[in-house]
């Protein structure tokens, strides 16, 4: 089995509602994408991992997995900048769950979302840069 399958049926579980086998399976999938140097497939699996760990109330695991996720996808060739700014909205929440402050996730996630066209994200982050809650 290779990451995108787990990955696939991580989705899949998520899409179920069932959160805590979407976090194992997107664990295993992370794990698997180390081991084969697929660094793309592990960028996907950790930004994942930070959203449902913080969902399930551990904000430190969401938000180490959050960071890395960040660091892979702005190091990564070929990343797509939606992808990045996915993986620094979740981990702001994450940082903001965790009891930190996180206009500067929120201001660069802005950027890239008012780049790319998506308004509603842009708007959010706006609006949580400030301080606000997002409309």
């Amino acid at each position: 089995m290779n990451p995108q399958d787990i990955l696939a049926r991580a989705q899949m579980a998520r899409t179920m509602g069932q959160a805590d086998d979407a976090l194992d399976l997107y664990d295993r999938a992370a794990a698997l994408a180390r081991e084969t140097g697929d660094a793309a497939a592990l960028a996907h699996a950790l930004r994942h991992v930070c959203d449902l760990c913080r969902e399930l109330g551990m904000p430190g695991a969401a938000l180490s997995a959050g960071r890395e996720a960040v660091g892979l996808y702005k190091t990564l060739p070929g990343a797509k900048a939606l992808d990045l700014a996915n993986a620094l909205r979740v981990t702001a929440l994450a940082q903001e769950a965790a009891g930190f402050d996180a206009r500067d996730l929120w201001r660069e996630a802005g950027g890239l979302y008012s780049h790319e066209g998506v308004i509603p994200g842009a708007l959010e982050c706006e609006a949580r840069a400030l301080g606000g809650s997002p409309s």
